[in-house]
């Protein structure tokens, strides 16, 4: 009995986790539907990332504040499920933990973005990559987000889902490279460097200090 109820209680918040992920949508759907439209299918055409940087949009925008929320929200999710493995210590402290952890390293690694792009003032190429790098992010997010649904209520295998995370996460990185060729080359080591600092180091980081306490 007691375990049906922990599993009852766990599906609940999750489930109403995901019903508020659904409403950001749903609100980014209606205020800036091409917005989120090119985020999602960035992947697959070019252009889209190259006209925000011209475009020069404005990070604390209503609508990147909402994308921003439900890629957290996703991302935190996707790891918190990989990461919590067993059902007892599914609970929703465990979850705001991670969340907070990952929302905080996302402002800092935007902030320094920011700075690095906007106050140093360097160049239109260096802007783009700093753009396509938070941008294909979102997308990921975007397309993750409908296979933790499948996996929360349909597939409960946590190697599809970790399969389908580096799929996209590979993809991303792909891209990356491909349109960021030029910075890529000319400065390999420094783009080594800084991908291994700011996008896999701090969530080894988060893992270990999560599965330790």
């Amino acid at each position: 009995m007691q375990a049906t109820e922990r599993i009852i209680t766990h599906n609940n918040w999750i489930t109403l986790v995901i019903l508020f992920a659904i409403v950001l949508l749903v609100i980014m759907k209606l205020i800036k539907p091409n917005q989120l439209l090119g985020y999602t299918i960035a992947f697959f055409i070019s252009g889209f990332f190259q006209k925000k940087t011209q475009d020069n949009t404005p990070f604390y925008s209503f609508f990147n504040l909402l994308l921003f929320t439900f890629s957290s929200i996703t991302i935190s999710l996707f790891l918190f499920l990989i990461i919590y493995s067993e059902k007892q210590e599914h609970n929703f402290f465990n979850f705001l933990v991670l969340l907070s952890i990952l929302t905080t390293y996302f402002i800092v690694r935007h902030l320094l973005d920011y700075f690095l792009s906007n106050i140093l003032g360097l160049s239109l190429a260096t802007k783009y990559f700093l753009v396509t790098k938070s941008g294909y992010l979102n997308s990921l997010s975007l397309w993750l987000f409908p296979f933790i649904i499948i996996y929360q209520y349909a597939f409960n295998n946590s190697l599809f889902l970790i399969i389908i995370f580096f799929i996209l996460f590979i993809f991303r990185l792909f891209l990356i490279l491909i349109n960021n060729k030029k910075i890529v080359i000319l400065k390999l080591f420094y783009f080594i460097l800084y991908f291994c600092t700011l996008e896999i180091a701090p969530l080894l980081i988060a893992y270990k200090i999560i599965t330790t306490t």
